[in-house]
């Protein structure tokens, strides 16, 4: 294997699929070869760079554990990748120990059903992502690019796991910004050690980016009712640096 794109499949076919079980090399060998077969497909005169070819392989990174989600959940372990151009049962045949592995009674995953659950996990992750840009833009939490960026990160990722590392940057984001606004103004609403580690604790509860949203409206409710009953408007508050919509 000298082909620098074909090691660098191998290794992310190797992680994306190690979670299903999926570990011996002829195996994974399979999946390289599928996708590389797709991108000869699509580029059959000359090899975009990396960078270029991301969208794709990302694309065929989650149908490939799609599949194997599918077939887990049928009891099946019908080895599968699911690119529309190409044949895959062709690849799945070659290796003889592969086919001595899996039986062939049962039946092998096609590219539709692949799609169908791509399907599903897109709609699972477009809560999160509405949440990103018409919430958490709005509340000036995070900009757009920034919203954009954490989209972009849930890509070829389980709805699940996709929010939880966007929740742990959120969070970090609003503790950046509590501990700024603490410094800005000492005697504000969080004064004591006791206040600013009950909102310490609270930040790290946050669960979801719901929650998360929710807290935030939450701290600059309190922040705004402190200073309008201290006189301290038009001080620099929570996200005073952003557009800020919330009521």
């Amino acid at each position: 294997m000298s082909d620098p794109l074909e090691l660098n499949l191998a290794g992310r076919v190797l992680l994306a699929v190690h979670r299903y079980g999926v570990t011996e090399q002829s195996r994974i060998m399979v999946f390289v070869r599928a996708i590389m077969d797709v991108i000869a497909h699509q580029f059959p005169e000359e090899r975009p760079s990396l960078r270029e070819l991301e969208p794709l392989i990302t694309e065929q990174l989650v149908l490939i554990q799609a599949s194997l989600a599918t077939s887990q959940a049928m009891g099946g372990m019908t080895i599968c990748a699911p690119p529309p151009a190409v044949d895959l049962e062709q690849h799945a045949d070659a290796p003889a120990q592969d086919a001595q592995q899996e039986p062939r009674h049962k039946p092998a995953l096609n590219g539709n059903t692949a799609k169908s659950m791509e399907q599903k996990l897109q709609d699972g992750r477009k809560p999160v992502q509405k949440l990103l840009t018409d919430e958490c833009v709005s509340i000036g939490l995070i900009d757009q690019a920034q919203a954009d960026d954490m989209i972009r990160s849930m890509l070829g990722r389980q709805p699940e796991e996709a929010e939880s590392a966007i929740v742990e940057q959120l969070r970090q984001i609003l503790q950046d910004q509590v501990k700024s606004t603490i410094r800005q103004d000492k005697d504000g609403p969080w004064s004591t050690p006791q206040k600013q580690e009950e909102l310490r604790k609270d930040i790290h509860a946050a669960g979801s980016v719901k929650s998360i949203v929710m807290l935030t409206r939450h701290i600059i409710k309190e922040r705004r009712t402190w200073e309008n009953e201290n006189g301290k408007g038009g001080m620099l508050g929570l996200f005073a640096g952003r557009k800020r919509l919330v009521g």
